[in-house]
């Protein structure tokens, strides 16, 4: 069975996320009129209170960045369509690493990563979909399950340059990931005061991606995207709750580099 196309199907993700980041050039980020989001929320008419919503842009990026990286830990959740496929997201990111699902067509891939391994879960419904394009026989599907199934699979940082593998890195990880996020992009607006996942929320827009911003706290509430072609959701929850994930048992882990991965 093929296992690079897991490592890509991450990589597009994050690509996504990198490009959606909010971050700016810190002399370029200016305050305008409010803009519409996709964030479903009714926008509040009370006046902007002092604090997170009355700065203008340039300071309210600031002062999420550094509530983001302040965070010990943070929960990912949301999805990415492109060219009509969906991937769904549910990650927990923490300093040393993280772990959670991938749900690509509707097939989950569970993954865990500390430090620079990453290890990789299939779920049956993945197995069989695999080996059914590529055209396997029943018997090899069904013993591919057998072998695979509840069963992580170790990849380990190859020795050259690895996009993909990197991208896994990025992706689970709270200060590489937010590093993307707040990666330097463009200039800045803020919207109209809403309510976003229940949080109280002003937006950061470059006109073509949103990050929703909790004015009571500053951190991340929810960061949007969006193309003729491709469509990104992410909602941040549960900051400073979760632990560092822990290496599987060593009775459920497969050596991916016996298996020429």
């Amino acid at each position: 069975m093929s296992f690079p196309w897991i490592r890509t199907a991450a990589a597009t993700l994050l690509v996504t996320v990198a490009a959606a980041g909010c971050g700016t050039d810190a002399d370029s980020a200016i305050e305008s009129p409010p803009t519409t989001t996709k964030a479903t929320a009714t926008p509040s008419a009370t006046p902007v209170p002092a604090g997170v919503a009355g700065l203008d842009a340039k300071a309210i990026f600031a002062k999420t960045k550094a509530a983001a990286f302040a965070a010990d830990s943070v929960r990912l959740r949301g999805s990415f369509v492109d060219s009509g496929a969906t991937t769904l997201v549910d990650i927990q990111l923490t300093k040393t690493g993280g772990q959670g699902t991938f749900t690509v067509a509707g097939k989950p891939i569970s993954i865990t990563v500390i430090g620079k391994v990453v290890y990789l879960q299939l779920s049956e419904k993945y197995i069989r979909a695999e080996g059914k394009a590529s055209k396997d026989s029943a018997a090899d599907i069904n013993a591919a399950v057998r072998v695979l199934k509840g069963k992580w699979i170790k990849l380990s940082k190859p020795s050259k340059p690895d996009d993909d593998f990197d991208a896994l890195i990025t992706m689970t990880n709270r200060d590489k990931f937010f590093g993307e996020v707040f990666d330097d992009h463009g200039r800045l607006k803020k919207t109209q005061q809403t309510t976003v996942d229940g949080v109280p929320a002003i937006g950061l827009t470059d006109g073509e991606s949103t990050l929703w911003v909790s004015t009571r706290t500053a951190l991340p509430v929810r960061l949007e995207t969006g193309s003729d072609e491709s469509d990104l959701t992410l909602r941040f929850s549960d900051y400073n709750q979760l632990k560092a994930p822990k290496v599987p048992p060593a009775s459920q882990v497969l050596d991916g580099g016996e298996m020429g991965l």
